[in-house]
């Protein structure tokens, strides 16, 4: 995160909440990635960065009225948040690609133990629990074999690693349990990268990203999908459950910015092909040919672009939710109240680079 004023704090995971557009409100939906229901209530978990020469990461807890709850640092830039579904806990990843994830107490924000990535892999910014939270599930590039796989870790025994299943896809990035805890739905962006080359995309050309649903018991390959030849640029990077048994998607454009094509859309396992939501060309530009974040909640799909600075409601009925520009995404602290350390405000900058969200 490139930061360049000072006494501010950049939430940088620009994410949606699921249940966020009706449950929790616009604030949810601003400050994502994950939410929690803990004894004092709900928390919105988000990654920041601190604005400096060479800022400071971590997580922050917001409550709904934005308030600081409290900051638990990182060992670098953080991507994903999950939350545990049995325990007070989430655990953030980082940003891809990544050698770390890290658990974190929801009571006072206590860091866990950090686990590092074998040498072989690379950790690509998501993870998802098993429904009876004892296993956790990371998405990993398999660095040698140029594919994707997922690391597989005991929550129950300090995240030790017992394991590993291909995603049979390339470059995964979000993952997460469909079917009752069965299948495992993984959005793979398409593109090989290398810790050589860092965040450097090796195979734009020849990119191959897809939808792929991993049975969890077997790593057996349920079902793949992918766009349309004339979308072949789009990697689907992030996902979110629908109440049908689907799954929502965004995408990100490899092309150059300013060739429209649709980012959204959505896909049943076993359905066949894509459904691609249309959108407006001039809210489509808006986006700026990434989206950063999906949510699905009661039927309606939103997806945000922190990039565009837009949340948008999406699908049949194509309803605009928000647009959100520069002033509309800085949040005060109040007087007295706890504030980020050393800062005064936390929000995406206002100088109109609001490419600082996630890079996927």
């Amino acid at each position: 995160m490139d930061a360049t004023r000072r006494g501010t704090l950049f939430l940088i995971g620009g994410g949606l909440l699921g249940g966020s557009l009706l449950g929790g409100g616009l604030l949810s939906a601003l400050l994502g990635p994950a939410r929690a229901e803990t004894v004092g209530g709900t928390l919105f978990l988000n990654a920041y960065a601190t604005a400096a020469a060479s800022p400071d990461y971590g997580v922050a807890a917001l409550d709904g009225a934005a308030e600081v709850r409290f900051t638990t640092p990182t060992p670098g830039r953080a991507h994903g948040i999950v939350v545990h579904p049995t325990r007070a806990e989430a655990v953030a990843f980082a940003r891809r690609p990544g050698r770390w994830f890290m658990p974190l107490s929801l009571a006072d924000g206590r860091p866990g133990p950090v686990i590092r990535a074998p040498d072989d892999r690379r950790f690509t910014g998501h993870g998802a629990f098993s429904t009876d939270g004892r296993l956790l599930y990371v998405a990993e590039d398999d660095v040698p074999r140029e594919t994707g796989s997922i690391g597989v870790y005991d929550a129950m025994d300090g995240y030790r690693r017992v394991g590993a299943m291909p995603t049979h896809g390339l470059g995964p990035h979000e993952l997460l349990m469909i079917a009752d805890g069965t299948v495992l739905a993984v959005g793979n962006g398409g593109v090989i990268t290398h810790p050589d080359t860092g965040r450097a995309k090796l195979n734009l050309d020849e990119m191959d990203s897809s939808i792929t649903y991993v049975e969890v018991a077997s790593g057996k390959l349920l079902d793949q999908v992918r766009l349309p030849e004339e979308h072949a640029n789009l990697g689907i990077r992030h996902i979110a459950a629908l109440a049908d048994g689907g799954i929502a998607f965004g995408a990100q454009d490899e092309r150059p910015v300013g060739m429209l094509q649709p980012l959204t859309g959505t896909h049943r396992p076993g359905g066949g092909a894509v459904r691609l939501f249309e959108t407006p060309d001039d809210e489509l530009s808006r986006f700026e040919g990434y989206i950063g974040s999906v949510a699905a909640d009661k039927g309606k799909v939103a997806a945000s672009s922190p990039k565009g600075g837009i949340i948008r409601a999406v699908g049949r009925r194509h309803r605009r939710v928000a647009g959100v520009g520069g002033a509309a995404r800085w949040l005060r602290h109040r007087p007295g109240r706890r504030r980020f350390p050393g800062e005064q405000r936390a929000g995406h900058p206002p100088d109109g680079r609001r490419g600082a969200g996630p890079a996927g």
